[in-house]
């Protein structure tokens, strides 16, 4: 079987013990609410984790949903991971940091089970149901405690949330030199999940003729597996990613076939998808890009900031995925042979252009902070 296994350089686990969230923000890259009640068992958690080890994984992100409303569960899988010699993150929204007292004990809890690093999100949508009062809190205490520590803040053309205030009210949280060694402010688009639903961002992010050529695979689609929470295994941790059929590809549920548990036969069903290592190889916006060459009607210019949107589009778009279907053979040769991609790119951009000097390249976002 043809597979892209010794392909990829690092595997990590994300784990999703539970989709329940305290916030409902719109166009949540996970559709996670306070109604989503599915979890996985601390019984299937700590068995990821040990297929995971087993599969030479070195780290777990644990994610949601809100993982810490899951807190004694959370906290007894970063002891077993710790245990395995993994490295752990955490990814929350802070709803747990209250006062700063609460913040402090919940750090401690954290890092006295193993836990490296904690990263938080807040914005427009996640202010509405997390106060920021409960973010600083948490970064306050992470830089105390010496955990490193990254605040994702969701980036529109229009906030209302003043972020050079925000960058004041953190710079004060604690010794400057602290916080440089120990906190990172991460800006992210806030993602609509319909490919066609088009945001609007600070002027420079929409992936476009110019700058597509500097975009660079998908740093997630197999090198991230995640087990959600409903127990499906997915082979990116991509927004949205919880909406499409072929990025399901196993379950933590099943039962062991042929000596293999789970999440190695999800491993090998991931990389035994070539248009998967193509999205890791190429990325999405150079896909998409690609397809619009063998079909003028396909749009995508200054439409997607955030390349898990263009994502969506590969997998939603019939014309896209017609232009794959037809064309699969010759994406394949551009991907082995990577050197055509680029050129390919680069001439769309000096056309673009025209001789004038070009922008510099629009900055990547991660799916996850």
């Amino acid at each position: 079987m043809t597979t892209t296994h010794d392909l990829i350089a690092t595997r990590n686990l994300t784990l999703m013990l539970t989709y329940r969230c305290n916030a409902q923000c719109a166009e949540c890259g996970t559709f996670s609410s306070p109604h989503d009640k599915n979890d996985i068992t601390l019984e299937t958690a700590l068995s990821s984790i040990d297929w995971a080890k087993a599969e030479g994984m070195t780290q777990v992100i644990f994610t949601g949903g809100e993982p810490t409303l899951r807190w004694d569960d959370l906290v007894a899988s970063i002891r077993h991971a710790q245990g395995k010699g993994m490295s752990t993150r955490v990814v929350s929204n802070a709803q747990w940091a209250e006062t700063p007292e609460k913040a402090a004990q919940g750090i401690k809890e954290l890092q006295e089970a193993g836990l490296e690093e904690i990263n938080y999100s807040t914005g427009d949508e996640h202010v509405r149901f997390i106060p920021l009062e409960h973010v600083l809190n948490a970064v306050q205490a992470a830089v105390k405690a010496k955990m490193p520590c990254a605040l994702m803040f969701e980036l529109r053309a229009k906030s209302r949330i003043d972020e050079v205030e925000l960058q004041k009210r953190l710079a004060a949280l604690a010794p400057e030199e602290d916080m440089e060694k120990y906190f990172t402010f991460i800006r992210s688009p806030w993602m609509p999940i319909r490919p066609d639903n088009i945001e609007e961002y600070p002027e420079g992010l929409y992936a476009n003729k110019s700058n597509v050529a500097h975009r660079r695979g998908c740093e997630s689609v197999l090198s991230n597996y995640v087990v959600q929470g409903s127990g499906k295994i997915a082979p990116c941790c991509g927004l949205g990613m919880r909406t499409v059929p072929e990025l399901q590809i196993g379950s933590a549920l099943e039962e062991a076939q042929d000596g293999k548990n789970p999440l190695a036969q999800a491993i090998e069903e991931g990389e035994s998808d070539l248009f998967l290592y193509a999205l890791h190889k190429i990325g999405p916006e150079k896909i998409v890009a690609w397809a619009a060459t063998k079909d003028e009607s396909i749009k995508w210019e200054d439409m997607y900031a955030h390349r898990c949107q263009a994502c969506m589009r590969i997998y939603r778009d019939p014309k896209v995925k017609q232009v794959l279907i037809d064309n699969i053979q010759e994406l394949m040769a551009e991907m082995v042979y990577g050197g055509m991609v680029l050129r390919r790119f680069e001439k769309l951009a000096a056309e673009a252009m025209n001789g004038a000097e070009p922008p510099p390249a629009a900055p990547e976002f991660s799916h996850y902070v």
